[in-house]
């Protein structure tokens, strides 16, 4: 009975205790929480061109290049050529000392001569039988042989004169008429600049998306803001293997003939071009569960949107990254003020960018 009397008393109590506080609550309410729609910034979605591209660094190269050497030694005669200037192919440059090889090459000519003109007494002498055949055969063999003789006669003859073997421009002799050469010494450098080359390397990775004909800007810090548009001549058919990477040859044209060969430069090799590539601001992009969303505002409410991005990019200095699935081009999406939104359908309002009137104001975005 003891126990059953304390047992009533406690609950007495406590229901005592629920109508004071009851009572309490009705006289003094506790003040909900004001509300409201979440100010943010938002955008539209923007349709632009997007490059997929990789950049690198490359040394120029004349189309053609040579560095002319004596083929033989010898004493320079003339020099037919102004440091710097255009030569066309063929011109004379340099020409040797060549009273050696002319007298050997008249000598050789009148060997010639004669070994022609006694083959011709012996084929005469042979039709009317007076010969063997074996004299006949003797004389034709010297006729060859004369012929030979004069051949090389000539062909060392020419080696005094050294023509240019293209159109292009001369560089600075380190000769003078009088010097005397040996074989190998370089003589001077002869360059086509009528078009250029640009050999840079890419990491391997990139090797199955390399074709000739690939779009190539090059920019040179001697031209500031210039961009010089090229194209891939050549893939490399190995791979370099101590630096895992890729040799490419791309050529352009110059017609104003400002660059210079051994010019460095900075290249931009375009992979792949997509004309209507649908971009956001990178700002715009929320990370939650692993996985990548934005907001969109639908019926001026953010919903989330989960979204695959593609091509970043800068644009007037901003970077916008391509999202290639969850959006499209009318899509307006929040790029500031996410970290307020908790949840998805919350109620926003598009906030009036500085300095505009009110009727500049983003209308919100209608429908999914």
């Amino acid at each position: 009975m003891r126990r059953l009397t304390i047992v009533v008393i406690v609950i007495a109590g406590l229901a005592a205790a629920s109508f004071v506080g009851l009572r309490l609550n009705s006289q003094n309410p506790v003040p909900k929480p004001a509300g409201g729609p979440v100010v943010v910034e938002a955008e539209k979605v923007s349709v632009m061109e997007l490059q997929d591209a990789i950049t690198a660094v490359g040394s120029l190269r004349s189309a053609e290049s040579v560095v002319l050497k004596s083929e033989i030694p010898g004493r320079i005669s003339s020099i037919r050529f102004a440091d710097g200037s255009h030569v066309g192919k063929g011109d004379v440059l340099i020409a040797f000392d060549a009273s050696i090889q002319q007298a050997q090459f008249h000598q050789a000519r009148a060997e010639r001569d004669l070994a022609v003109a006694k083959l011709k007494r012996t084929e005469e002498l042979f039709q009317k039988q007076f010969l063997s055949a074996a004299a006949l055969d003797d004389a034709k063999a010297s006729e060859e042989i004369a012929r030979a003789k004069l051949a090389l006669a000539q062909a060392n003859l020419d080696k005094m004169t050294l023509r240019a073997p293209f159109s292009g421009q001369i560089g600075i002799r380190q000769i003078s008429v009088g010097d005397y050469v040996k074989e190998g010494v370089e003589l001077v450098n002869l360059e086509d600049v009528s078009a250029m080359k640009a050999d840079f390397r890419v990491p391997e990775q990139f090797s199955g998306r390399l074709r000739s004909g690939q779009t190539v800007n090059l920019e040179s810090d001697v031209f500031p803001g210039v961009i010089f548009p090229a194209r891939v001549a050549a893939v490399d058919a190995a791979v370099d293997a101590s630096g895992r990477s890729l040799l490419i040859r791309a050529e352009l044209k110059d017609a104003s003939r400002r660059l210079k060969p051994g010019m460095f430069v900075r290249v931009r090799l375009v992979l792949e071009t997509r004309a209507a590539a649908l971009v956001v601001p990178e700002e715009a992009l929320v990370t939650a569960q692993n996985r990548l969303m934005v907001f969109k505002i639908v019926d001026g409410k953010a919903v989330i949107a989960p979204v695959t991005t593609g091509l970043r990019a800068m644009r007037a200095n901003r970077a916008v990254v391509e999202i290639t699935q969850g959006l499209s081009a009318a899509d307006v999406v929040v790029t500031a003020g996410q970290i307020k939104i908790r949840g998805d359908q919350i109620p926003v309002k598009i906030a009036e960018p500085a300095g505009s009137k009110p009727s500049d104001q983003m209308p919100a975005a209608k429908g999914g």
